[in-house]
C-alpha cells in the first residue's frame, strides 16, 4: 500500500490540528485533531476490503509464435467489472523470452468496460514464454492510497526461430522433390552459349553455329543434390550478446533461414547442436518436413553452462552422416579456450566432409584495441582487446591452413555472408 494525495492531505491536517491544540488551552480544540485520524484511518480500512473486490483481470495480446529478434505489437487488456472507473498503475514485466520498455504505466479501466495498452516487445530466447504476474497498484475508491495487487495474464506464447521474408521467402515443395537444374554432364538441354576453348567437340551444335556464324555450344542439366548439416553451439559463451540478441539467437535464426534456401535448392538439411555433449540432433531430410522438424528442434533450445566441445559434436557428426557433406558449423572464433578441440573436430571431419566455419566478430573488441587513451586505464584495455584479436585471428588463420572456409563477420552481416558462401560452394562443386 502507499499513500495517495489525499491521505497525505488528512495527515497535515491531523497534524495541524494537534499541534494548534498543544498550543492552545482550549481542550476540545486539544482532541480535534482525532477527527481527521479517525476519518483516514476509516477510510483506509473501506477502500481494503472494497479493493479486494476490484481486481480487474488482464489478458495478453500478441502474435503466437513470435518469432526471434522481430518486434512485434503486444496488447495488455484490463477488464474492470466494478460500477466506477478504475485508475491503476503496473510495470510491464515480460517472460525471460522477450524485452520490452519497463517505465511504469498509468491508465484508467472504465467503469464495466476494458482499456487497452499496446507495446512493443522484442522476443529473444526460443521456447515457451510462460507469462508472469504484473505487479500492479489500483487506487482506491475514496482516493487515499494506491493497494498493490498481483494480476495474472495466464498466457503463453511460443518463441521460434525467424523465417526468410520477402523474395527471399523459401519456395519449396511440401514432398521435397524440385529439379534443380545446373550445367553438368545430364542428357537434357539446359542452355545453348558461345563456343569457351576446351569444350568438347561433341557438345558443339552445328545447326546453331550455322545459323549464327560462330561456334555454339550446348550445356546439359544436372541435378545436384547435397547433404547440409548445421552445428550450432550452445555453450556458456553463445549467451554473450550480439547486437540485440544473444549468440545463439543468432544462430538459430541462421540456421532456419538457411534450411528455406536449402529447401529451395533441393538440398537435404540436418541439426546438431552441442554443448558438453550433443543435446539434439536431426538427421539430414529433403523438403519442408525437414525444415519444420529443425524448426521444432531449435525452439527448445537454451543456453548451457557447461564449455564447448567441438570433438564430442564431431564424432557424433561421423556417426550420423553417411555421405560427404557440407558442415557448417557455428561457434565462437574468439574463444581460444576451444581452439584446440575445435582444430581436431575439423581434421577429424575433412575429410570426407566439407567444414565451413562461421562466427560473430565482434566490431566493439576491434574498436577497442583502436582507440585513443582517455583515462590511465584506457591503455591497458586497449592492450587487453589487441591481445584478443591476435588470438582470434590466429584461431581463423589456423582453421584456413587446414581447408576451412571461414565465415567471420559482424552480428548483422553474419547471415548474408554465410548464404553466400553456401551458394558459391554450391557453384563451385566443392561439396
Amino acid at each position: 500500500m502507499h499513500l495517495a494525495r489525499r491521505s497525505y492531505i488528512l495527515i497535515m491536517l491531523t497534524a495541524v490540528i494537534a499541534i494548534g491544540g498543544i498550543w492552545s488551552n482550549d481542550r476540545q480544540l486539544a482532541l480535534l485533531w482525532r477527527v481527521p485520524a479517525a476519518l483516514l484511518l476509516l477510510g483506509l480500512a473501506v477502500e481494503g476490503v472494497a479493493v479486494r473486490r476490484l481486481q480487474p483481470r488482464v489478458r495478453i495480446d500478441t502474435a503466437t509464435p513470435a518469432f526471434l529478434g522481430r518486434l512485434q505489437r503486444g496488447v495488455f487488456v484490463f477488464s474492470n467489472r466494478a460500477s466506477r472507473p478504475l485508475p491503476l498503475e503496473y510495470a510491464p514485466v515480460t517472460p525471460a523470452g522477450f524485452e520490452a520498455p519497463r517505465a511504469v504505466r498509468r491508465l484508467t479501466v472504465p467503469a464495466g468496460g476494458a482499456r487497452e495498452d499496446a507495446l512493443e516487445l522484442l522476443p529473444v530466447r526460443l521456447g515457451p514464454q510462460p507469462w508472469p504476474g504484473l505487479p500492479a497498484r489500483l487506487r482506491g475508491p475514496l482516493a487515499l492510497a494506491w493497494w498493490d495487487a498481483m494480476l495474472q495474464p495466464a498466457a503463453r506464447c511460443l518463441v521460434a526461430p525467424d523465417t526468410l521474408r520477402g523474395s527471399a521467402r523459401a519456395r519449396g515443395l511440401a514432398s521435397g522433390t524440385r529439379a534443380r537444374r545446373i550445367a553438368g554432364a545430364g542428357q537434357e538441354l539446359y542452355q545453348l552459349r558461345a563456343y569457351v576453348r576446351g569444350d568438347p567437340l561433341a557438345h558443339i551444335d552445328w545447326k546453331a553455329t550455322a545459323r549464327r556464324a560462330a561456334l555454339i555450344s550446348r550445356d546439359y542439366s544436372e541435378d545436384q543434390h547435397l547433404d547440409i548439416l548445421v552445428a550450432i553451439d550452445a555453450g556458456r559463451l553463445s549467451r554473450v550478446r550480439a547486437g540485440a540478441l544473444d549468440r545463439l539467437a543468432l544462430y538459430s535464426n541462421a540456421a532456419a533461414r538457411l534450411a528455406e534456401i536449402v529447401t529451395h535448392n533441393d538440398d537435404r538439411i540436418g541439426l546438431i547442436v552441442y554443448a558438453g555433449r550433443v543435446l539434439a540432433s536431426c538427421p539430414p531430410g529433403r523438403g519442408l518436413p525437414a525444415v519444420a522438424r529443425l524448426r521444432n528442434t531449435l525452439a527448445q533450445l537454451a543456453v548451457q553452462a557447461a564449455e564447448s566441445d567441438p570433438l564430442s559434436a564431431a564424432i557424433s557428426i561421423r556417426n550420423l552422416l553417411r555421405q560427404r557433406a557440407l558442415i557448417v558449423l557455428l561457434t565462437d572464433l574468439d574463444d581460444a579456450n576451444i581452439a584446440a578441440s575445435l582444430a581436431r573436430a575439423v581434421r577429424l571431419l575433412a575429410p570426407p566432409h566439407l567444414v565451413l566455419v562461421g562466427g560473430v566478430h565482434s566490431g566493439e573488441i576491434e574498436a577497442l584495441a583502436r582507440s585513443d587513451a582517455r583515462a590511465w586505464q584506457d591503455p591497458w584495455i586497449a592492450l587487453a582487446a589487441a591481445e584478443h584479436e591476435q588470438r582470434a585471428a590466429r584461431q581463423r588463420l589456423l582453421l584456413q591452413r587446414l581447408g576451412v572456409p571461414v565465415v567471420a563477420a559482424p552480428a548483422e552481416r553474419l547471415e548474408g555472408a554465410l548464404f553466400e558462401r553456401y551458394e558459391a560452394l554450391r557453384r563451385s562443386r566443392r561439396v
